[in-house]
């Protein structure tokens, strides 16, 4: 492969033995780079650089003055402090002074830091202010700490004059870290990497000159990782090149990382990269419809180029799109997880070089690669220099678990005979835990993890990431975890509110649970869902974005038991004034006394955490009115997401308190409409009658329940958009010039051209997110002695079955009085399900019931309110009908 631009490496790896390197001897190299670049870091809008010669002398100076003070060689030593100089000069200090680094994660709570400190031992620990003073409450006068400065870089506690040469000589198979696997699956598990362990990688990457001394390595990943400190410090700095250092803390401390550092190279994981496409892709839909059309076309159009040939060509076509992020890159580097195609070949399409492997941190990190002139994109590589690879117990597939050794491979944990005797076969193959298949060439596919598979109660074995990959793609779900429970599948499922608000959906419980089992309806039984769980906080996951699965099973089991909840930041001074405010602590002390106590925090989300939906709302706003004297309009709570919002409202609408406006009915949408109108309205309920019977056959029975005049309301099932369609057919017309129906807006009132013609078809606006002015045009068109047709499931059903009726349909029966006729339409599924563009052409008939009062439909139904009696007896009688009809 031709290298882009700039001299990428040197021959100074290739041509040093192994069993000669090590940290220390790696200083004297950085060294000799006199005033040029080591490390950058932001340091508030400027680039704030480390020359070479400095992070030698500063590390070794420290490293002098802990050798000074009794720091033993071999001994263990914690390193606890974020990303920056400080942590790269202290890494290379411990290393320098012959000492073993034990690197913890910055952001560990103090339960884990405590039980490294008794794994360890350790008398020594480097730390940052903040962690110094945790690491001092825990282990007291017992531990030497030495406080390093998170601006400058220096320690604080006197750099000694000692010379270079005073350091303690370091052989290459001397330990070089202890390192704590990620917990996965389980409590971590800790190990001893040495140099030539890490040599092994960092010769191998270093002489593929993948980077050189014309680059600035971004490493926007916690460095306690063996992976980020392995790949993106030791290797770049071994290769000449720059390593620029972010924290991560957010997408925009990133972004700013990319605009003003300027780097080439990223060393990411697949999170990462999952968010650049996606904020590619929301630039791009911004541009409008035909500009987003084109780009997708485009981009296909790359890829499917980029799959066949050697070159690249969206390299020129999308550099201007590319340098919106940062116009120098041009490598991303990616490990830690697999790189899922999804995210992989948008990456190439947009003209990235894109290189991923696959290792462990039992294995310094990597074991396998894409490498120049031997790559094979979507794959995970081939062995790098002196790895061997095998695929033990493969099924008919090929697929069997990943079994390694090699010179990188690390020799055991830490006394835990049983662990090791577990992790290494009887002839000295590490066992992976991973499973994955080699094609005819030696590349390695990664599919699953043999830890993390499920066994379900028949005996069947499901991968949890490849069913995570089908029920989390939808935009209204922002994670997803599938776990086993009670012998079956089920999912914690933490929903992504803002695109459900966006998206005008309000009952998030109804459009996840009608969202995943449309999903499942594309897997096999065994594969789908029995239950699942909403939860607001986020899934625990490493902090290179993997689930800690072995700790999904307590979450799901405190969320089924209500007893999950977001965790309460402090209340603000800001906070605090406002509940010190008379009409919102009024509000407040309402929500308490009308929700559980424990549940009404600041934080807590209104319909996940309370249980708000669109008819509780307009209880509660009534009783907010009455309480404290506030009015507040549906418009403006409907995109609300927490309590703090709600009293942030409450605080607005009493400072400038508006008089309420009667809620009416926009009668336009009820009106009789002009003569070309109503006789187009008459064409199309022929031609609809026509086509309906010509095409599914449809046949009613039940049509003599029917009163003979209204007001009544049709409640029916809904499986199918057909279903509206298939009701008019059988009805008559001189039934349907008296009959209305609801539309969602978000559905069929989006383009106001076709208004007039939805009123000469009787179809009225319905919006959830407006429960009160939703209702007050049905029952204006009761009110008149006019009929309606209502869905109350709202939703589409996913599989088939009748869904939970929302208790809307029992507030507008109740108030209205009208008699309800319950409607079973059998075959609108099968004939155009909810997934489906396409009609089959296959039988439908229908079934009407009896008029049923609204008082017989209260005393018969189960529920805590009139409204959810009525409704709960509706789908009692529909279910009835489809028995029936079935039968």
């Amino acid at each position: 492969m031709d290298l882009p631009h700039g001299d990428r490496g040197t021959d100074r790896s290739a041509s040093r033995d192994a069993g000669r390197w090590t940290m220390q001897t790696q200083l004297r190299e950085i060294a000799e780079r006199g005033e040029q670049p080591a490390i950058q870091w932001l340091y508030g809008d400027a680039v704030a650089s480390l020359s070479g010669a400095d992070l030698a002398d500063r590390s070794n100076r420290l490293a002098a003055n802990l050798v000074d003070r009794g720091l033993a060689s071999e001994e263990l030593v914690i390193l606890l402090a974020p990303n920056g100089p400080e942590w790269v000069i202290a890494r290379f200090a411990i290393a320098a002074a012959g000492a073993v680094a034990v690197a913890l994660d910055d952001l560990a709570k103090e339960h884990d830091i405590a039980t490294a400190l008794a794994d360890t031992a350790c008398r020594w620990a480097l730390a940052s202010p903040r962690h110094a003073s945790v690491l001092r409450r825990l282990a007291g006068q017992r531990i030497n700490i030495v406080v390093i400065d998170g601006e400058t870089g220096r320690a604080r506690e006197g750099d000694s004059a000692a010379p270079a040469q005073a350091l303690p000589a370091i052989a290459a198979t001397a330990p070089a870290m202890l390192v704590y696997t990620s917990g996965t699956t389980g409590a971590p598990k800790s190990f001893l990497l040495s140099y030539d362990h890490l040599w092994a990688n960092v010769r191998a990457l270093a002489d593929e000159r993948l980077v050189g001394r014309d680059d600035r390595v971004l490493v926007p990943l916690p460095l306690h990782h063996v992976y980020p400190f392995v790949v993106g410090i030791l290797t770049s700095l071994e290769s000449g090149a720059v390593v620029a250092l972010s924290d991560a803390a957010g997408r925009s401390e990133i972004l700013q990382a990319l605009r003003v550092m300027r780097p080439t190279v990223i060393v990411g994981v697949p999170r990462l990269y999952a968010a650049l496409v996606a904020g590619f892709q929301a630039r791009v839909a911004k541009a409008g419809f035909i500009a987003a059309a084109a780009f997708k076309a485009m981009l296909r159009l790359m890829i499917w180029v980029r799959r066949r040939l050697a070159f690249n060509p969206g390299r020129r076509l999308f550099r201007r799109l590319r340098a919106r992020i940062g116009s120098d890159i041009r490598l991303l580097v990616s490990g830690g997880a697999r790189l899922e195609p999804e995210v992989l070949w948008p990456l190439v399409g947009l003209g990235f070089d894109v290189r991923s492997g696959y290792g462990l941190a039992e294995t310094a990190s990597i074991f396998t690669g894409n490498l120049p002139r031997r790559e094979r994109l979507g794959s995970e590589g081939q062995p790098f220099q002196g790895g061997e690879l095998r695929i033990a117990d493969a099924n008919e597939e090929g697929i069997g678990e990943i079994q390694l050794r090699g010179p990188n491979v690390f020799t055991g944990y830490r006394g835990d005979p049983r662990a090791n005797r577990e992790a290494f076969t009887a002839d000295g193959w590490f066992r992976s835990g991973d499973l994955g298949r080699l094609d005819a060439d030696g590349y390695l596919y990664v599919t699953g993890r043999t830890k993390e598979m499920l066994v379900l109660g028949g005996g069947k074995k499901v991968h949890p990431e490849e069913l995570e990959k089908v029920y989390g793609d939808t935009p209204y779900i922002r994670e997803i975890a599938v776990i086993e429970h009670a012998g079956a599948l089920a999912a914690l499922v933490a929903p992504d509110l803002k695109a459900i608000r966006d998206s005008g959906e309000q009952r998030v419980e109804d459009l996840l649970r009608v969202t995943l089992a449309e999903k499942s309806q594309k897997l096999p039984r065994y594969q789908r869902l029995s239950g699942y769980v909403l939860v607001s906080e986020p899934l625990p996951r490493t902090r290179l974005g993997k689930y800690r699965r072995f700790l999904l099973p307590d979450i799901y089991d405190r969320a089924r038991r209500g007893i999950v909840r977001p965790p309460e930041r402090e209340p603000t001074g800001e906070d605090r004034e406002l509940l010190a405010r008379a009409p919102v602590r009024q509000v407040w002390q309402l929500l308490q006394e009308r929700y559980p106590p424990a549940a009404v925090t600041l934080g807590a989300n209104l319909q996940l955490d309370l249980g708000i939906d669109s008819l509780e709302w307009i209880g509660l706003l009534l009783s907010i009115e009455q309480r404290a004297g506030i009015h507040l309009a549906e418009q403006d709570v409907a995109g609300l997401a927490t309590v703090r919002d709600l009293l942030s409202l409450a605080d607005t609408a009493a400072a400038t308190p508006i008089a309420p406006k009667p809620v009416g009915a926009d009668l336009r949408w009820i009106q009789p409409t002009g003569p070309m109108l109503g006789s187009l309205a008459v064409a199309l309920y022929w031609l609809n009658r026509l086509l309906m019977r010509a095409l599914f056959r449809v046949t009613a029975s039940g049509l003599e329940n029917l009163p003979a005049q209204g007001p009544y309301v049709l409640v029916s099932n809904h499986a199918s958009d057909l279903d509206p369609l298939l009701i008019g057919a059988v009805l008559s017309l001189p039934r349907m010039r008296q009959t209305y129906w609801g539309g969602t807006v978000t559905r069929l009132f989006t383009r106001s051209w076709i208004a007039p013609l939805w009123q000469a078809l009787h179809v009225m606006p319905v919006d959830e997110r407006l429960p009160t002015s939703s209702l007050a045009l049905p029952s204006a068109v009761l009110a008149r002695g006019d009929c309606l047709v209502w869905f109350p499931e709202a939703w589409r059903s996913p599989d088939g079955s009748v869904q939970h009726f929302m208790p809307g349909i029992g507030k507008l029966i109740a108030d209205s009085g009208a008699p309800a006729v319950p409607v079973f339409v059998a075959g609108s599924y099968e004939a155009l399900p909810r997934d489906r563009r396409v009609p089959r052409l296959c039988p439908v008939r229908i079934h009407f019931g009896h008029p049923l009062s609204p008082p017989a439909l209260s005393e018969t139904g189960e529920g805590s309110t009139p409204y959810e009696r009525i409704a709960n007896s509706l789908r009692r009688e529909v279910l009835r009908l489809a028995a029936a009809i079935k039968g």
